[in-house]
């Protein structure tokens, strides 16, 4: 291997072949937010997905096995194999599994499917080390690693993702906001119908108890500093005052 090529390259590779397991995609979306050379290659593989119609339909069920959603396609030479399991587990997995899910989630939920809480156009995913990443329900832990993805069919430009807690602290997840010295603005949206995935799993040490999820698309490119400007004096669960964007929300619990 080239000494100045970062190691973990192969797995963004792994990635869109969908060869990773959940440990995998758990280890590759902690890396890439502090990994400029795997987090280029992995856009540079976002946009010749978009570029190919035929890559870009997969582009769901790729995002649900990578976060551990579904399962990964089974070799050709497997396929007989399985079935004769699958007939015989079939039962006792009617029995067992939650109700099946929509057409229109195309296999990017986990077990259940996402609770009616989560708007369609944000979908929130908790990632733990070691576990097959879920659906955010009603609650989550404190420092439970999220992921997201969202949906922009009318092509807004521009996106934001924050939480606020009841005692009005704001937490940051796209862009992301570690240095009070800067002033990030929204990050670049992509258009659509699909689910479009955010690549990193962020993690935050909630204060509170109740937590607001917001989402903002818009043609208009905040920074964090004016969108919490807009917040000043309006409760956790009110958008911000912004003309013409699409904004989404949901309520969580957050445990200790």
């Amino acid at each position: 291997m080239n000494p100045g090529v970062c190691p973990m390259r192969g797995r963004v590779d792994e990635h869109f072949a969908r060869k990773l397991k959940p440990g995998g995609e758990h280890a590759l979306r902690e890396h890439l937010p502090g990994c400029r050379s795997c987090k280029s290659l992995y856009e540079r593989h976002l946009l010749l997905r978009r570029l190919d119609p035929k890559a870009a339909a997969d582009d769901q069920a790729r995002l649900g096995q990578g976060l551990g959603l579904v399962r990964p396609p089974v070799p050709v030479t497997q396929g007989m194999a399985a079935l004769a399991v699958v007939a015989l587990l079939v039962v006792g997995v009617v029995m067992t599994r939650p109700s099946s899910l929509s057409a229109e989630e195309q296999g990017f939920t986990a077990r259940g499917g996402p609770t009616v809480s989560q708007p369609e156009s944000l979908r929130a995913y908790r990632v733990r080390p070691g576990l097959a990443a879920e659906p955010v329900d009603s609650e989550l832990r404190a420092g439970d690693e999220l992921a997201f993805a969202y949906e922009n069919p009318n092509g807004r430009k521009w996106l934001m993702i924050y939480a606020v807690d009841e005692h009005q602290h704001v937490y940051w997840f796209h862009p992301s906001w570690s240095d009070p010295d800067s002033n990030p603005a929204a990050v670049q949206a992509f258009g659509g119908a699909a689910l479009h995935e955010l690549p990193e799993a962020i993690s935050h040490d909630f204060d509170g108890q109740r937590l607001v999820l917001h989402s903002v698309l818009s043609d208009e490119r905040l920074t964090v500093q004016q969108a919490e400007a807009l917040m000043k004096g309006q409760s956790p669960e009110q958008p911000l005052s912004l003309k013409g964007a699409e904004q989404s929300s949901f309520t969580v619990r957050v445990k200790r």
